[in-house]
């Protein structure tokens, strides 16, 4: 059991290492196929399916990824159903809400509206148990699933799109995408199998749980609507400001520069996180700063050799493939790629404040990060185009990585109450 653990950081960088491959490989396909509009389609509708299990979460991932440390399967069962619970009242009321405004406004119901509301349903209640994974030290089982849900699909669209012309289509793409829940879900209760689900289902639910739960998750809630809107925001204003054709650009270099903070943000960040959280616990503020120190090492070291090897291959791929157009806008690249390996080490500042329970600091942070990006963006794009989103998006990174820096260092010197 204990090889098994020791072997979770390879095989996390393994699978996100294949899913970063397979996404850098779908991004390549959709402008190479389908064009630079279907490229920026894709990517506003990527914001709005990653983006909801935040906006629909209410901040109690935060809460029930923290309470299950250290318990057991039946306890931390029955937390996960009870978050599971307020998901799909939640997502019901949206979906009902959003098919009101739609038949109220006369809007046409496309399939891939359909397929999008479909894939925000099962993210959601994918991301409810990911973290929860994480907690309970099933990294390799969590990363599997995401990996499946993200990536098992993309040869096969990749592979009938290049054969078969006539599949080149975003909505056949969102088809393959919600098939792969379905292949997860197995994945998932298969695993899972040897949990005591009867226990778990017959247990009450907590009322008295969820109720205080709410009431004191709105601070997580505002952050975690704040760190989506730091992430997602941009590509809304550069949408509005440049058009589709250049979201198009801009998303497309972000899904490759953001593809490695997900790859450092599995393989290091989130394994750190038990690790800070039982140091903290543990009145053990020296072994804690070990920890964190090493952490930051690892992924200051990882994201340079990474950050690296994303725009090596990139340029080989951009003359290989005759993709000059992209070309034109290499230097938003590698500034969106150098905004990038500075959030990675942002992300594990974050995990830091949030292991020394410094709630409202998190909270702070988040906010300041989605307050930088819309001012930088608001200020640099209408006057230096793609290249403003660029200096907007690392201008913020950086800003959000000192302000964390400094909060995480004033806060580790003091003893845990």
């Amino acid at each position: 059991m204990r090889a098994f653990k020791n072997m979770s950081i390879p095989v996390n960088l393994a699978l996100r290492g294949l899913a970063l491959a397979l996404r850098f490989a779908l991004s390549f396909y959709i402008v190479k196929f389908l064009g630079l509009e279907a490229a920026g389609i894709y990517g506003l509708t990527l914001g709005v399916i990653s983006s909801a299990p935040a906006i629909l979460g209410w901040g109690l991932n935060y809460f029930v990824s923290r309470d299950i440390i250290g318990t057991s399967k039946e306890s931390a069962g029955v937390e996960i159903r009870n978050r599971l619970i307020v998901t799909t009242i939640t997502l019901a009321a949206v979906t009902a809400l959003c098919l009101v405004c739609v038949l109220v406004a006369d809007y046409p119901v496309r399939l891939l509206f359909v397929l999008v509301v479909l894939i925000v349903w099962m993210e959601t209640y994918a991301c409810d148990v990911h973290a929860p994974l994480i907690s309970l030290e099933m990294p390799v089982l969590a990363n599997v699933l995401f990996f499946i849900r993200s990536s098992l699909w993309i040869p096969f669209i990749i592979g009938a799109g290049v054969i078969y012309p006539q599949t080149r289509a975003l909505e056949i793409m969102y088809t393959a995408w919600a098939v792969s829940y379905v292949l997860m879900a197995l994945v998932f209760w298969r695993a899972v199998s040897g949990w005591p689900i009867a226990a778990i289902i017959r247990k009450p639910i907590r009322l008295d749980w969820l109720t205080q739960r709410l009431r004191s998750s709105w601070p997580i809630y505002i952050s975690d609507l704040s760190n989506v809107g730091f992430v997602y925001i941009d590509r809304y204003l550069v949408s509005f400001y440049l058009g589709l054709t250049l979201t198009g650009v801009y998303t497309f270099y972000w899904s490759l520069t953001n593809a490695v903070q997900t790859l450092l943000l599995t393989a290091v960040v989130q394994v750190s996180l038990p690790k800070l959280f039982k140091a903290h616990a543990q009145d053990e503020m020296g072994e804690w700063r070990d920890v964190m120190r090493m952490q930051f090492l690892k992924i200051a070291v990882l994201s340079v050799v990474f950050g690296a090897g994303m725009l090596f291959a990139s340029e080989i791929l951009f003359r290989v493939m005759g993709m000059s157009e992209l070309g034109e806008h290499r230097s938003v690249f590698i500034l969106l790629l150098l905004a990038s390996i500075t959030r990675s080490c942002g992300d594990l500042l974050s995990v830091g404040l949030t292991s020394l329970r410094k709630d409202r600091y998190f909270v702070f942070l988040n906010l300041f990060s989605v307050f930088m990006s819309v001012v930088m963006v608001t200020a640099l794009v209408p006057f230096f185009g793609l290249v403003g989103a660029g200096i907007a998006a690392l201008t913020t990174a950086i800003a959000v990585a000192v302000v964390g820096a400094f909060s995480v260092i004033a806060h580790s010197r003091s003893k845990p109450r």
